[in-house]
């Protein structure tokens, strides 16, 4: 075995009870395709094993769009459609936020400051995963980041994968970051009697 596991990562992820998944409109994922983000199909495939993980363990998830009525918000559109297969069910929480920031719904903050932690993952991650870890940091709020399950928008002069490093960079000063499959394997709630590590 040639990679190194950082238990802190599982240890952290294990108490992540909430998952938030941000952004997951066509409108996005038009831009995104449009930008050339060279792992929006994988990202999108994580985003689905991550919500399909979620549901096999009863762990609440919490859809976030951007809209609703807010400062810096001039007038009211409709939002976007989900993207196929990514679509909340009646038992997910759906949160409309007029800023980049999650918290800037006040419904939201309230459910996750009974959470007090929750995973998070989506499309614009550079703007709505690093804003909400950033606020989640200032209540003492704990988030894992999953960096494989989001995606990035390119900004003048840098691609998207760029962005996206940058933005999973600046988001470990705030949030644990994880992958999907860590996350996963961390909030499975598997017996460790009787199970073989080699």
């Amino acid at each position: 075995m040639s990679s190194v596991i950082d238990l802190r990562t599982y240890v952290g992820a294990s108490s992540r009870r909430l998952l938030v998944m941000v952004d997951l409109q066509e409108k996005n994922y038009d831009e995104l395709a449009k930008d050339n983000a060279p792992d929006l199909r994988r990202a999108l495939d994580n985003c689905m094993a991550a919500i399909r993980h979620a549901r096999d363990f009863a762990i609440p998830i919490a859809f976030t769009r951007h809209g609703g009525d807010g400062p810096g918000v001039l007038e009211r559109s409709s939002p976007s459609a989900w993207i196929s297969g990514l679509e909340p069910r009646r038992s997910d929480m759906v949160f409309e936020r007029p800023q980049p920031s999650c918290y800037s719904n006040h419904l939201f903050e309230n459910v996750v400051s009974q959470a007090g932690s929750f995973a998070i993952a989506g499309l614009t991650a550079e703007e709505t995963c690093l804003a909400t870890a950033i606020d989640a940091a200032r209540r003492g709020h704990h988030v894992t980041f999953l960096g494989d399950a989001s995606a990035s928008r390119g900004r003048r002069n840098s691609d998207a994968a760029a962005v996206h490093l940058l933005a999973t960079r600046a988001i470990e000063l705030f949030a644990d970051v994880a992958s999907t499959g860590q996350w996963q394997i961390a909030t499975s709630q598997r017996p460790l009697k009787g199970h073989r590590y080699g």
